[in-house]
């Protein structure tokens, strides 16, 4: 036996006696101690193989043959996530969650990583202040706290949905939440007369850690919000959120970062004999960031501030609801937790990753690897406004709180108790507050929505039946210029239980990106450097998938799909290109 041989065996000895240590350890907590010990987790299997098609890797007079990537490639992992939880007392809970993760392709221990994927304790102190410590999830409201969606998506087709939900639980993405490392406090105040309840909360966080190595400084957020609940009718809250580099870990050539954001939120409803619900509802706030270069002894301020109101009317016996907002963000508004991306928009594929286009640049990510591939995704807060590519969403590319804009929103929705129907549609007519390298402002038009119906409920029939399609659209313009950018996105799917617990899954994606556009800039400052780039595009995304899905329980499935991607340059032929990938998917819950 080599030294090679001998190694893998001892990771695969002290990963099992590591497992077998930490099961014993708790049990022994639990027979000594009379704590209550349960166990959750999540195991999965992925297998993909890949196969690239196209023109891009054909030569041509005006394009060389790609000799950088593979024709085909096979991968995939299995894991196992083992959540283990003590309940000390009613006041006190700690867990962890325990990942083994081997890559396609390990035997014998190769490949096989070992590590915590959670540590929290989270109770009650003084019978009244509930708090959690740890790695926690982290939200308060769109312009404070918010991690907004990476599109739209709200009627994906099931076979779509099973990818994107291994992606965002891979990377914590919990509704519009932010995984951090840190501490969240909450104390209820209940009153019998004259107000419900007043909630206190006080949090704080660290985003980056300090590494001297790296030019990286330590970075904390911390802040808190009051909350009065008078009643059901009146509900008023008031929120502060600091960013700030820590004090003596900010190299000479790195900007320290200051940013305070103060936040005010109402909501006013009134509730006629459950029938009809009115209520009315706004945000309204300021900014204020100094960043400080030591070694060019350069400081930048600006202060600014936002406001958002909205009406809503609801009609409960028929389940529709009418809102119409209006909102002003100031182009100087910042809020790093509330306006940094999910997705690095121009992060390298893992899948053919380093596929040349025709004019010697890396593929970006497209609408398939958007919703399967892990590595695309931003855990952490970036202090500056993040690049992006205007084709998976021009309008609001940070989410609401995006700076420099101003407008209506007015939505609709239908839905029913039966979870028989749900269906919406947002349209939002919105400008800049100040033009970008011009005097002249763009205008913005945004319409989303969809339907989805479950047809077998609607029928009365046996299996399950369900269909779903949407889309949205985006122009943007401006007059007297050549900016003219169109976007169309539509989404389309079918589920089908053609026997027990067997479902065939259909689904369909488009994408068409059309026009010209200007994207600024931006230094270590947040500032625009320069005049906005020009972005001149004409491209055509198409993906067809068809699977089957076995559920063993409503926590256990087997999966196997074939999803068809064509993507198509209408500029430039030669950089046109398909992916066809098999996949396949075991995932347990318990």
């Amino acid at each position: 036996m080599n030294k090679k041989d001998i190694k893998y065996n001892i990771m695969r000895i002290m990963n099992k006696q590591f497992f077998i240590s930490m099961i014993l350890v708790f049990s022994s907590v639990k027979s000594l101690y009379g704590q209550s010990v349960y166990f959750n987790g999540l195991g999965r299997v992925i297998v993909t193989n890949d196969k690239l098609r196209g023109a891009v890797l054909d030569s041509t007079s005006s394009h060389s043959k790609d000799t950088l990537s593979p024709r085909k490639s096979t991968g995939g992992y299995t894991l196992f996530d083992l959540g283990v939880n003590i309940q000390a007392n009613e006041n006190l809970r700690g867990s962890i969650i325990l990942r083994v993760r081997n890559e396609f392709g390990g035997f014998y221990g190769q490949g096989v990583s070992l590590g915590f994927r959670q540590i929290r304790l989270e109770g009650v102190a003084a019978k009244r202040v509930k708090f959690q410590l740890g790695d926690i999830d982290m939200g308060l409201t769109p312009y404070t706290i918010y991690n907004p969606f990476e599109t739209y998506y709200a009627f994906e087709a099931e076979i779509f949905k099973i990818r994107r939900n291994i992606v965002h639980y891979e990377n914590f993405n919990y509704g519009n939440n932010w995984r951090v490392q840190g501490g969240d406090a909450v104390l209820n105040l209940i009153f019998s007369k004259g107000i419900e309840k007043v909630k206190f909360r006080l949090f704080g966080a660290r985003i980056k850690k300090f590494d001297e190595t790296v030019n990286m400084p330590d970075r904390v957020f911390f802040g808190g919000r009051t909350e009065i609940i008078q009643s059901k009718f009146i509900q008023i809250g008031g929120n502060y959120v600091r960013t700030t580099d820590v004090l003596g870990t900010v190299p000479d050539t790195i900007v320290n970062f200051n940013n305070s954001v103060v936040t005010g939120d109402y909501k006013l409803s009134l509730d006629i004999k459950d029938k009809f619900e009115v209520s009315a509802s706004g945000e309204a706030g300021t900014s204020n960031y100094s960043n400080f270069l030591e070694s060019a002894a350069k400081t930048v301020k600006h202060d600014d501030y936002f406001y958002d109101v909205s009406l809503a009317a609801a009609c409960k016996p028929i389940g529709v609801k009418i809102t119409a907002s209006y909102r002003n963000i100031g182009p100087e508004y910042h809020n790093p937790l509330a306006q940094t991306r999910r997705i690095f928009d121009f992060a390298q594929p893992t899948i053919f990753g380093t596929l040349q286009n025709a004019n010697g640049g890396i593929r970006t990510a497209t609408l398939m690897d958007r919703y399967s591939q892990e590595g695309i995704y931003n855990p952490s807060i970036s202090t500056v406004l993040m690049p992006y590519l205007p084709q998976y969403g021009n309008v609001t590319p940070y989410g609401i709180a995006t700076p420099n804009r101003k407008g209506i929103m007015v939505g609709l929705e239908k839905s029913d108790t039966s979870n028989v129907l749900r269906a919406e549609a947002t349209t939002e007519f919105l400008s800049e507050v100040v033009g970008e390298g011009t005097v002249e402002t763009r205008d913005f038009l945004s319409v989303r929505g969809g339907i989805a119906l479950n047809i077998g409920k609607l029928i009365h029939f046996k299996r399950n039946l369900g269909i779903s399609a949407g889309g949205r659209y985006e122009n943007t313009s401006r007059s007297n210029s050549t900016i003219d950018f169109t976007t169309i996105m539509l989404d389309a799917g079918i589920n089908f239980e053609i026997v027990k617990d067997l479902d065939i899954l259909v689904g369909y994606k488009l994408l068409n990106a059309e026009g010209v556009e200007f994207l600024s800039q931006r230094d270590a400052f947040n500032s625009i450097t320069s005049i906005p780039m020009a972005f001149d595009i004409n491209e055509k995304q198409g993906i067809m998938a068809l699977g089957l899905r076995y559920n063993f329980s409503a926590k256990a499935f087997f999966t196997m799909q074939a999803h068809v991607t064509d993507f198509e340059n209408g500029k430039n032929a030669n950089m046109n290109y398909n992916m066809n990938q098999l996949f396949f998917n075991y995932t347990i819950a318990f």
